[in-house]
């Protein structure tokens, strides 16, 4: 028999007492399989979820490329220097 004939096979799964189906691309379950409606239009937002999404979920404000660039290059000096300022007092405080 040629590939193109066979009809696809089901193929199920299980995790712990739960139990499903794989069904290929393009093809949706039966309501009734899954056990659930797949219209989720019914399901009404809270206004925690709804603040959650706006507020929680939006885009972080970043710095320009301008100023990170600056950051990169003075980080390690600047570190450098109160590393140096450390052993300093460190060797003022050991005598």
């Amino acid at each position: 028999m040629k590939p193109e004939e066979r009809e696809p096979r089901e193929i199920t799964y299980r995790i712990g007492w739960k139990r499903g189906t794989i069904v290929p691309n393009g093809q949706h379950p039966p309501a009734a399989a899954s056990g659930h409606s797949t219209d989720l239009s019914i399901i009404r937002e809270s206004r925690m979820q709804r603040w959650n999404r706006s507020y929680l979920w939006r885009k972080a404000p970043s710095p320009g490329h301008r100023t990170l660039q600056v950051a990169v290059f003075a980080m390690p000096v600047l570190l450098f220097a109160l590393f140096l300022w450390m052993v300093y007092e460190l060797a003022l405080h050991a005598r």
